[in-house]
């Protein structure tokens, strides 16, 4: 990082803790609700107290407000308070889960009893278009409030604190790059080859993705909930994948009240592969050379030699003669050492809050600046985030509700990161760099890496982004409300990218090696794109209780949504990088620009019934229609209902309930739409014009015209997804023991697939709703919070199980080795692999195999050519061949099964939180690039050019080591590909246990703030991710990546430890 990243990072540090010093105030008024008031006693000046629950233990935290004033206190570890120079004669008490009370000041000292209130705040549960009693909740929501957020260190995106914290909700992340983390995010998997993201919807406007999370500050979000199955129905054809709801938080009335939370985290590297030794080289090339026939006579075993006598010394001259060597190199040079350490990152967070009953008023600003881990180059990303929330009383019972954020992200990263990561990695003979500090180059081609992202040229992109939603609430008459929202989100991303030519040298420094790449190939690329957004909506809701037993609450609404994109990129060579400036003097080239729009336009609505909180009934639907479909097609209806039943309201569960609190059944069906994968214009037909050349008609060419390869869609529609779900809703024991148990089922019939037309039209059929596909799972969650004397404690866990089929696909695709989602039968992502029977011992199994598959080999490979130490496969089906008929299912890359348990612990301000996640029943097949091909990272010694991973070193079969794991070295092509092709084998296990974060903090009791007049709360923490895990992989990668290990893939999994701190004034 440079110096003036790191001047800017301290400006902002120090501009973030002025504000919130100059923005101090007094501590935050509590209001609540009145209860019944005490007989009236003569005013007391001074007051102290005790706050007990029903059993007698103090409340800790209790809030304490002299009525009508800004005078307040907290209670401490004993449950005690106090009070001086009091301006009234009502203290107004109130804590979390319990009914407030106001208590009439008539002692010098008041011991006060408050009761557990059964509707507390979280039995309100955000649903689409509007929030219902958990108690009468009939749907599948998961509900993570703002304390999941909270102490988790810098988080590129929300979504980074809820790995392992929901049920079916599966976050995924593809690197540890800065920037470049690409969270993932599904809820209960697959339910289509043309799988999409749950629909995401902040403060009641949509966003593009689950990446547009990032534009919220942690501290902003006040819930997130996720719509499983019927309850996503309401949003129609883009909820195939579920929804999740975000509800940011709002201002409550009162003094103005100013909030601050900041960290610095440390990071270091966790799982990485480790490069060979020199000496481990040279031996690892000695054997694969000798293995393979060489003598002594052979260059590289020369070479070899000499670098295991000459071992951190360097060679003047080329005594091998060896092809454009000057000069030969035998430092001991760890390249994973020199390109990484540990590095670090902040975040910042400030929140201005208050106001009156006619205006409330938040504003927020987050800062984030992560680091890279990257020793080498210019890698990092930073951002700002804005957020104003307003709501206005326009007039009795007619509130207006402003929301207006705005976002930038500047990230850069080396523009030659891919080259220098990838599987080419320099020989650890290689220096640094040479005698005097230059790049080092050897034999006219090979560079080091850390040139490349040092002086190879920055890839930079800045992202800016603004969102506003604007609703209006009026309520016409008790229960009847109109709701109107508007919505606007634009983006605007400009990416600069320079890719510079580096002069290596030789080690002496003095003699130029070689430029790469050309001069002539310096070039600077920027594209340019901006997208769109614009939602209107309105609807009316109304709720209605009649004879004190039935409850009805009936919404019905209709909203348009629009979205324009375009985008544009140009290109240059020969650039003059020396300018500043891209001034280019070779080939300048104009991406082709892109401009499109779509639109949706819908209608929906939703009924409640319940009798007396015991039996719940609930239907929605959506009439949606897209402009991606041509008019017949374009509309469809989605539609879903559930069914709910408290037991514990029944009369007959009336002698358990001390026991058993609730015990509550649900069930639902819903069906939904997805479109992902069809192009805007499937419908119409594009034609190419071809002025020259053509066709000879007449003794003359004639131009002519093609459909641009895809011939266009007349029938084509939404697949539908039909939901299923059963669940049990439980809590015994005064409902210290809570927690859901659920089933659910997912089936889709019209899947969109691939067909095939006669190769005469001359043009790709477009995709038919001709498929089906199927998925299942079970969920489940169990809490248990209680307390022993003055420690407060809770146990919890979650379990995710899924699994899906491809049903019909059109017929199977042609069989092959790798990862496949085209057998049908079989789940998506599923693993193909050959059947590894053993190694080859002894001359006389060599013989046999050789002898009944070396003349029918396939797809295997040669198997003429293999060797003592060397793989056996099993012929599966029994004809005498090893090819692609005896390929096995080996397992899916997708875990089946995710869980994780919790813990933790609060005592005297101290508390303790720990979290523990893991994946199991997945199977990985490290692949690189776009195919199946395996990651050369995992073939030991494929060349002698190059370093390599050195997990093979100490475990590679023998006549005297014959049950170790990997076969005979070896540099030929032929023997390692069939090694290491997909196999029983070669694949492994994905399962995984990780003690996912741990958090201690401390709360300073409200008897030492007192003494001070400026902070009303301060909590100070340490946290840390990622700290130790089990893994069934044998590789050094993290369990959780992406099976394709390519470019910024390559980045080490990362420990962080974080310190931080929350304050209130």
């Amino acid at each position: 990082m440079n110096d003036n990243s790191r001047s800017g990072l301290s400006r902002a540090t120090l501009i973030a803790m002025a504000t919130a010093a100059v923005m101090a105030a007094a501590p935050a008024e509590v209001y609540a609700a009145p209860a019944p008031v005490p007989a009236a006693a003569s005013v007391v000046k001074s007051v102290t107290g005790t706050v007990v629950d029903s059993t007698g233990e103090p409340l800790i935290g209790a809030s304490i407000l002299v009525k009508g004033t800004d005078q307040a206190a907290v209670t401490d570890i004993d449950g005690n308070f106090s009070l001086k120079n009091l301006k009234g004669n009502t203290l107004v008490v109130s804590y979390v889960g319990m009914k407030t009370q106001e208590v009439r000041i008539d002692a010098d000292h008041l011991n006060i009893t408050l009761q557990e209130n059964s509707e507390v705040l979280s039995e309100v549960v955000v649903v689409g278009y509007g929030t219902q009693k958990k108690a009468t909740l009939t749907g599948s929501v998961a509900v993570v409030d703002e304390k999941a957020l909270e102490n988790k260190g810098t988080l590129s995106s929300p979504v980074q604190a809820l790995q392992g914290q929901v049920p079916g909700v599966i976050i995924t992340r593809q690197s540890s790059a800065p920037g470049d983390e690409s969270w993932g995010m599904s809820l209960r998997g697959a339910f289509s080859k043309n799988n999409s993201e749950p629909l995401v919807i902040i403060d009641g406007v949509e966003y593009d993705s689950v990446n547009e999370l990032r534009l919220l500050n942690p501290s902003d979000i006040e819930s997130m909930n996720f719509l499983k199955d019927a309850a996503a129905s309401i949003y129609g054809s883009k909820a195939a994948g579920g929804v999740v709801l975000v509800t940011t938080k709002k201002a409550k009335e009162g003094k103005v009240k100013v909030d601050y939370s900041g960290s610095y985290t440390f990071k270091n590297i966790g799982l990485q592969n480790q490069g060979m030794s020199l000496l481990q080289w040279a031996d690892g090339v000695l054997e694969a050379r000798g293995n393979d026939g060489y003598d002594m006579n052979d260059t590289w075993m020369r070479y070899a030699t000499l670098a295991k006598m000459y071992t951190n010394q360097w060679i003047a001259g080329n005594p091998l003669g060896m092809t454009n060597v000057t000069e030969m190199m035998f430092f001991d040079t760890d390249w994973q050492d020199v390109m990484w350490g540990n590095s670090w990152s902040t975040q910042h967070e400030l929140s201005v809050s208050g106001g009156t009953d006619k205006n409330l008023f938040r504003f927020s600003l987050g800062y984030m600046y992560d680091d890279s881990n990257l020793k080498w180059g210019n890698n990092h990303n930073q951002r700002i985030n804005l957020r104003l929330n307003n709501t206005f009383q326009i007039m009795k019972g007619m509130t207006l509700q402003s929301v207006i954020g705005y976002n930038r992200q500047d990230q850069v990263a080396p523009s030659q990161i891919g080259a220098a990561l990838n599987v080419g990695q320099a020989q650890p003979g290689f220096p640094t760099s040479t005698i005097d500090g230059k790049p080092y180059g050897w034999a006219e081609q090979w560079r080091t890496p850390n040139w490349l992202v040092e002086l190879g040229g920055d890839n930079k992109l800045k992202v800016n982004a603004v969102n506003i939603s604007e609703t209006l609430r009026y309520e016409i008459i008790d229960g009847l409300r109109a709701n109107v929202v508007l919505g606007y989100n634009h983006s605007e991303a400009v990416r600069d990218k320079q890719t510079l030519s580096i002069d290596f040298y030789r080690y002496n420094g003095e003699e130029l090696a070689f430029t790469s790449p050309l001069k002539k190939d310096n070039s600077y690329e920027k594209t340019q794109s901006s997208t769109d957004f614009y939602s209107i909506q309105g609807y009316v809701d109304w709720n209605k209780t009649f004879n004190n037993d039935h409850n009805l609450t009936l919404l019905g609404g209709v909203q348009y949504n629009m979205k324009q994109y375009e985008g544009f990129g140009v290109s240059t060579l020969d650039i003059q990088p020396t300018l500043g400036i891209p001034n280019g003097s070779g080939e300048t080239k104009l991406t082709t620009p892109r401009k499109w729009e779509e639109a949706i336009m819908s209608y929906y609505g939703r009924a409640n019934y319940d009798y007396k909180s015991k039996y719940m009934i609930e239907g929605q639907f959506r009439y949606d229609g897209s402009s991606k479909f041509q008019a017949a097609n374009r509309w469809a209806f989605f539609w879903g209902t559930s069914l709910g039943w408290r037991l514990t309201e029944e009369a007959f569960m009336e002698g358990v309930r001390p026991y058993i609190n609730e015990l509550k059944l649900r069930a639902s069906y819903g069906n939904v739409g997805n479109q992902n994968g069809i192009d805007r214009y499937s419908g119409m037909t594009f034609y190419t014009m071809y002025n020259t050349g053509g066709n000879l008609i007449g003794g003359s060419l004639v131009g002519n015209m093609d459909v641009k390869g895809t011939l266009p869609s007349t029938d084509r529609t939404w697949e539908r997804v039909h939901n299923y779900n059963v669940a049990l809703d439980f809590g015994f024991f005064n409902n210290r023991l809570t927690g859901t148990v659920e089933a659910f089922w997912k089936r889709t019939n019209n899947m969109l697939i691939d067909v095939i037309y006669p190769g005469i039209l001359g043009a790709a059929a477009p995709t038919a709703n001709k498929g089906k596909f199927k998925a299942w799972g079970y969920e489940g969650q169990v809490n248990w919070n209680d307390r022993i004397g003055n420690v407060n404690y809770h146990v919890g866990g979650t379990f995710t199980y899924v699994e899906n089929r491809l049903l019909d696909n059109g017929g199977s695709g042609a069989i092959g080795a790798g990862v496949r989602s085209d057998q049908e039968g079989y789940p998506l992502n599923s693993v193909w692999g050959y059947r590894y029977v053993g190694k080859i011992q002894n001359e006389e199994t060599l013989e046999k195999y050789i002898a009944r598959y070396g003349e029918n080999y396939g797809g295997a490979g040669n198997i003429q050519l293999v060797r003592l130490g060397d793989n056996m496969f099993q012929d599966v089906n029994g004809d005498g061949k090893i090819n692609e008929q005896d390929l096995v299912y080996l397992g899916t890359d997708d875990p089946k099964i995710q869980y994780s348990f919790n813990l933790g612990a609060e005592w005297k301000g101290f508390d303790v939180n720990m979290v523990f996640q893991g994946a199991a029943k997945r199977t990985i097949w490290r692949v690189t690039g776009s195919g199946n091909d395996p990651d050369p990272w995992r073939i030991p010694m494929r060349n002698a050019w190059q370093n390599g991973s050195n997990h093979w070193v100490g475990n590679v079969w023998s006549p005297e080591t014959p049950d170790n794991r990997y076969p005979t070295l070896t540099m030929q092509s032929n023997i390692y590909d069939y090694n290491y092709q997909c196999s029983s084998w070669s694949v492994q296990d994905g399962s995984y246990l990780r003690l996912k974060n741990l958090t201690i903090g401390y709360t300073l009791p409200q008897s030492v703030l007192a003494k001070q007049k400026v902070i009303s709360n301060l909590r100070l923490y340490v946290t840390g991710t990622d700290l130790w895990e089990w893994k069934g992989n044998t590789d050094d990668w993290d369990p959780e990546a992406n099976r394709r290990i390519t470019d910024s893939r390559r980045y080490p999994f990362l420990r962080t430890w974080t310190i931080g701190a929350n304050l209130t004034f």
